[in-house]
C-alpha cells in the first residue's frame, strides 16, 4: 500500500510540474489537453466563431448594398469602401480549465465569460484526499473564486494554509483563460 501511495504521489508530481512547465512556457493560444468548452453552439461549431453576417441580402441583382457603392454597366462595385459589418453581439460561453493533480487530489475549475471579462469561477472539484484537504479548500476556495474575478486573470494570490489548493486553482484557471482566449 505504502508503494502504492509512494508512486502516486510521485505521478501527481510530475503532473503538476509538467502542467506548470507547460502552462508558463505555451503560447497563450495554444490548446491545452483536457480542455472541454462548452457553449450553447451547435455541436462542431467553434465557441470564437466568425461575427454573424448582416441581415438581409448582400447582393441584389448585381449590385452590393453597402453604402456609397453604385452599379457600374458592367454590374461591378466602384466604390473601394468595403462595407461594415453589423456590431457583433459579445461572444460569451463558459470553458473548463484542466484537471490539475496534487498530493491532496484535483482541482478543476469552470471559467464563464461573456466578451473578454471572466464572469463568473466555479471551483468543478477541489482538493479531497480527506476531511483536513476538503475543509481547507473550501475554506480557500470563496477567496480565490473573488481575486480571479477581481483580477480577471489567473494572476491571484496564494491563500495562505492552501498552497496546493491555490497553485493547482491557479493553473485550471490559466488553462480554461487560455481554451476561451480571454487573455
Amino acid at each position: 500500500m505504502r508503494k502504492a501511495t509512494t508512486a502516486l504521489v510521485g505521478l501527481a508530481g510530475i503532473v503538476t510540474l509538467s502542467a506548470s512547465w507547460a502552462t508558463g512556457l505555451a503560447p497563450k493560444h495554444a490548446a491545452v489537453t483536457g480542455v472541454h468548452i462548452l457553449s450553447s453552439a451547435k455541436a462542431g461549431t467553434p465557441v470564437a466563431a466568425a461575427p454573424p453576417r448582416p441581415s438581409g441580402s448582400s447582393k441584389t441583382s448585381g449590385a452590393t448594398r453597402a453604402s456609397g457603392s453604385s452599379k457600374t454597366s458592367s454590374g461591378s462595385k466602384t466604390s473601394g469602401a468595403a462595407p461594415k459589418a453589423a456590431a457583433a453581439a459579445p461572444r460569451s460561453g463558459t470553458v473548463d480549465g484542466a484537471v490539475v493533480g496534487t498530493q491532496y487530489g484535483s482541482v478543476q475549475v469552470r471559467v464563464s465569460f461573456t466578451g473578454t471579462k471572466i464572469t463568473n469561477v466555479h471551483a468543478l472539484q477541489l482538493t479531497d484526499s480527506s476531511r483536513t484537504s476538503v475543509s481547507i479548500s473550501a475554506g480557500a476556495a470563496p477567496t480565490l473564486r473573488q481575486e480571479a474575478l477581481a483580477a480577471q486573470s489567473a494572476q491571484i494570490d496564494v491563500v495562505s494554509g492552501a498552497t496546493y489548493t491555490s497553485e493547482a486553482y491557479q493553473q485550471s484557471l490559466q488553462s480554461a483563460i487560455d481554451a476561451a482566449h480571454l487573455g
